[in-house]
């Protein structure tokens, strides 16, 4: 997702935090800290410690929520390569999309479930440590009001991130792209009809409907009521212009991959390759001139035999200051463990084993006999030739 740091990693999946999200956090911080200054009986570094616990405890939730996602991907066989948090809340992001719908409906279900069960964990600490003389009727959603009617700062806590959790799970589950009802929708749409690409299509038009009408109606609230909603307008108008242009990028996406359905390993794959010894060094001027001249990807034979590939990437794995002394055959790709395509899988399995097993090529092979190699980058120039001739 861009610029993303990388803070550590829970049950094994790495945890990233972009960029953006340092605006969003400063932001919750300032805007609680400034609303609760004012409180009648709080001091003022007790006030902005509860600000930024909350906005802890906020990013948190939305943590959870991704986590969710991603522990039931990997329960079903889905690698996960990073959570990444950002302006806008969180993204689990999934080494390929589920293959059956009903795993997609796990998969997706689960992360609103776990924001209304957070919500619901917070609401019972809120009533635990609640004002024995505030009103329990006080709106959940007004902080105002909260703050008025309450003096326990645990209550006011838990009460917001209680409302918080709820209505991330709730609106999670509106019915369209990108969000987790999109996903259920289509999951459903896709188990009853049997066509993942009209049941994407479906919940993708329904995602750019809902964004849209949330940037419209937030434009609304800006143009003609903006001292009263201003603010809210205009987060209305970023969410919903989020919303529809993740959902078009969506469309774009599924699009592609539907079309790539129409071709062959055998129309892109790469059928002139260079095999070096498995016992030359990485250093070796011909091995930058093979990687240039065929597609970042080279052969490497051992006892007469090819056994193994370099590709660009694999060498960046390797400390440049250690090519001198780390032979080829120490830093190829073994064939026998990656997967192997034929010439009459679509280039869609093709992408989709590379997605899965993060690699830039694969081999080609029938019946033992090594026919060439496919990359990504090959299939991405046959899709634009494609598309610029069908245009």
């Amino acid at each position: 997702m861009g610029r993303s740091i990388r803070v550590g990693k829970i049950f094994g999946i790495p945890i990233e935090i972009h960029f953006s999200w340092v605006f969003i956090f400063l932001l919750v911080t300032f805007l609680l800290g400034n609303q609760f200054a004012g409180h009648r009986t709080w001091t003022v570094l007790g006030s902005w410690t509860l600000a930024l616990a909350i906005a802890v405890l906020f990013f948190a939730s939305v943590l959870a929520h991704e986590l969710s996602h991603s522990l039931v991907a990997v329960r079903k066989g889905i690698p996960v390569q990073g959570i990444t948090l950002f302006f806008f809340g969180g993204v689990s992001q999934l080494a390929h999309e589920a293959r059956r719908p009903y795993t997609e409906f796990l998969i997706t279900v689960v992360g609103p479930l776990s924001s209304i069960l957070l919500a619901v964990g917070f609401g019972a600490l809120a009533w635990q440590f609640r004002d024995t003389g505030s009103s329990q009727d006080v709106a959940i959603w007004n902080l105002a009001w909260l703050l008025m009617d309450s003096n326990s700062p645990l209550e006011v806590a838990f009460r917001l991130l209680m409302s918080i959790n709820l209505m991330l799970g709730v609106f999670n589950m509106l019915p369209g792209f990108p969000l987790d009802g999109g996903r259920v929708l289509r999951s459903v749409i896709w188990g009853l009809s049997g066509s993942y690409w009209r049941a994407t299509q479906v919940a993708v038009r329904s995602g750019q409907a809902i964004g849209g009408s949330i940037a419209l109606g937030g434009g609304y609230l800006a143009l003609n009521y903006f001292q009263y909603y201003g603010i809210s307008g205009i987060w209305m108008i970023l969410i919903g212009g989020f919303l529809f242009s993740a959902a078009t990028a969506t469309y774009r996406q599924e699009r592609a991959k539907e079309r790539l359905k129409t071709y062959r390993v055998s129309d892109v794959m790469n059928e002139e390759w260079w095999t070096l010894p498995g016992e030359m060094l990485m250093n070796s001027p011909l091995v930058a001139r093979g990687l240039a001249e065929h597609d970042n990807l080279l052969a490497v034979s051992l006892n007469g035999h090819v056994e193994g590939m370099i590709t660009r990437r694999s060498m960046d794995r390797i400390p440049r200051r250690a090519w001198g002394s780390t032979l080829l055959s120490q830093a190829m790709l073994p064939l026998r463990s990656l997967p192997i395509l034929t010439p009459a899988d679509t280039a869609s399995e093709a992408m989709d084993q590379m997605e899965t097993g993060r690699l830039s090529s694969l081999a080609v092979m029938r019946d033992g006999e090594l026919l060439g190699f496919v990359s990504r980058d090959g299939i991405i120039r046959l899709a634009r030739r494609r598309n610029r001739n069908r245009d």
